[in-house]
């Protein structure tokens, strides 16, 4: 007989406060525009090998705040805490209607990397190294060819939900200027920040495909949402970091703020370089390369004034000196905003859309360019009722 799931767990009482924002608005948009295929999330720990841990803490809270999923007849299979695996092993596989799930990413999320990071002897979260990090970006950037920018600070995905204030507000104290999740910001005062993540884009490829889905979502965006949140478009999904901001500035003219490029590291952004030796200038992920031709591209479609996001890899100063050195190489402005989850050397978990149920019922796969499907065949079913 199998060992039963550990089911009782000291969750917030609501997420609402500890989940980046942008899945808040990705559902309200979903809601409002009657968008609701069933989906898969894929979960994963980047850094391995280790042992897993926070498995059954992150399927409390899925059920714990919204048991519509699992009325809905929504599924997991999952690892069992304590289970070995290997860097990219999917963990856990989530199936149910993605108005169910859509801001159920950020403290599932915080559980798996906060209780993951402590089992492998990653150590307690350090405020003073957070703020001290801030502090050397924003310096850099204070001394910029093109002067000071606003950084956000996006680690609540990253760190256990215990952790959102605190850490928030060791951001602030470095000179952050905003934070994803309402607790983080409200150390200053403010609200959470953001807009698109890749699960509302997702979402409404599964509906209009990859040749219409770019305009469709932030039509729906700007119908939807206050008109004080710029508009700002997740470029990457499918690697066309280009292409797709340029379908968006077409349609939405001066509505259009800009795009986040948050390309992964497993492939080369749209105009990128291959790696040729030169470390944050070419290769996967965002670089100056892919930025540089993004700028170009905008410029020349008469899109100059665009604002640019950068977000993957800008907890690491060197990478931010990189890009302000190549601004002033170039004489051009390449971003406008910086986010960033100061993470580094921790065991951080992400969960992906990987596909939905289209016609009759058929798994259709659909995904972010390089984050494709993983089986993973030790997987067990959850038996959902002995968390209810």
């Amino acid at each position: 007989m199998k060992e039963t799931r550990r089911t009782e767990f000291e969750l917030p009482p609501g997420h609402e406060p500890f989940t980046d924002t942008y899945f808040l608005r990705a559902r309200k948009i979903l809601l409002e525009e009657g968008i609701n295929p069933r989906v898969r999330y894929q979960y994963f720990i980047r850094r391995g090998p280790g042992i897993t841990a926070g498995i059954d803490e992150a399927i409390a809270a899925i059920v714990k705040y919204r048991p519509e999923f699992v009325e809905h007849g929504g599924t997991i299979l999952a690892l069992r805490d304590g289970s070995t695996y290997q860097s990219l092993d999917t963990q856990m596989v989530v199936e149910g209607y993605v108005q169910d799930l859509m801001d159920l990413e950020t403290i599932p999320l915080s559980a798996l990397s906060e209780r993951t990071s402590a089992v492998n002897g990653a150590g307690e979260p350090d405020p003073a190294r957070i703020t001290e990090t801030v502090a050397e970006i924003m310096d850099i950037l204070e001394r910029s060819e093109y002067g000071p920018r606003p950084l956000s600070y996006f680690g609540a995905r990253h760190y256990g939900s215990e952790w959102d204030a605190r850490l928030g507000k060791a951001a602030f104290d470095g000179g952050a200027t905003a934070a994803s999740t309402d607790m983080g910001a409200s150390q200053a005062g403010l609200r959470g920040s953001g807009t698109t993540p890749h699960a509302l884009l997702l979402a409404f490829a599964s509906r209009y495909g990859i040749g219409e889905y770019q305009v469709r979502v932030m039509e729906a965006f700007r119908k939807h949402i206050d008109d004080s949140v710029p508009t700002v478009f997740l470029a990457d999904t499918f690697n066309r970091e280009i292409t797709d901001t340029l379908k968006v500035a077409r349609a939405l003219g001066e509505d259009f703020h800009g795009p986040r490029f948050d390309t992964n590291g497993a492939v080369v952004a749209e105009g990128g370089v291959p790696f040729d030796g030169r470390k944050f200038w070419t290769g996967n992920g965002v670089t100056v390369a892919g930025v540089l031709a993004a700028r170009r591209a905008f410029a020349d479609a008469g899109y100059r004034n665009l604002e640019i996001a950068l977000t993957s890899g800008f907890s690491n100063p060197e990478k931010v000196r990189t890009f302000v050195e190549a601004e002033k190489k170039y004489g051009r402005k390449l971003f406008g905003f910086l986010g960033a989850g100061f993470a580094d050397g921790r065991y951080t978990a992400t969960s992906d859309i990987v596909g939905y149920y289209g016609e009759q019922g058929r798994f259709q796969e659909l995904h972010k360019v390089g984050r494709p499907i993983r089986p993973n065949p030790e997987l067990e079913n959850v038996d959902l009722t002995e968390f209810v």
